[in-house]
């Protein structure tokens, strides 16, 4: 290559880290942490994300009940209800995520199955088993409890926004009734967790 070229290449390759480097979001709100670790070309220093409603409550500590907290033991206690309410609003995030991707041609998940020609065990398999899973989730709790929980961690509502379109009632009282949503939701993977085992113990051949 001429040298001309190679200066010119030189030039694009410059251009392009400088473009590659971002200072920040657009506008950087409150659920906005710098968290995520960047390249040099990317700037080199912490990348931001943007907390989820209950991922900002539980590094406030809002997700444990204060009034609870009468000694050591049930500081402990409600400690623990807190991770318990974090996990599982964490795994219905991440969960009910990863069962809505779309297939090739805007399939229809519902109707996706590995039949015939598929593989089992492939994508749509467990995409399937997820969605299934979280349906009984649902069917094990109060209506109200699961759009509270849906909302927030699946529709990124805010936790006052949620808990005031689904229990207005509780206008003064958000991060009880966003808790009181949590421990149903805990209870609900629990059920479904077992439905899940008995089906398994029953089927043939297993």
């Amino acid at each position: 290559m001429s040298r001309a070229a190679l200066r010119q290449g030189e030039d694009m390759t410059k251009n392009t880290v400088e473009h590659a480097i971002v200072d920040g979001p657009a506008l950087v709100r409150a659920g906005h942490v710098r968290d995520r670790a960047l390249s040099a070309a990317a700037g080199g220093k912490k990348g931001w994300s943007r907390l989820a409603g209950y991922e900002r409550a539980y590094n406030k500590g809002q997700l444990m009940c204060k009034e609870g907290c009468k000694d050591a033991a049930a500081i402990q206690a409600e400690e623990r209800r807190a991770h318990d309410r974090f996990a599982a609003a964490k795994a219905l995030d991440l969960g009910w995520h990863s069962c809505m991707p779309s297939f090739p041609g805007r399939s229809d998940l519902d109707r996706v199955r590995s039949s015939g020609g598929g593989t089992p065990g492939a994508f749509a398999d467990h995409a399937r088993d997820a969605k299934d899973f979280w349906r009984r989730v649902q069917a094990a709790m109060g209506g109200n409890d699961w759009r509270i929980c849906f909302m927030v961690c699946c529709e990124g509502y805010e936790m006052s926004e949620a808990v005031a379109a689904v229990s207005p009632a509780y206008k003064y009282a958000t991060l009880a009734r966003f808790r009181e949503a949590l421990d149903a939701l805990v209870d609900g993977v629990q059920a479904a967790k077992r439905t899940v085992k008995q089906g398994r113990e029953i089927e043939p051949g297993t």
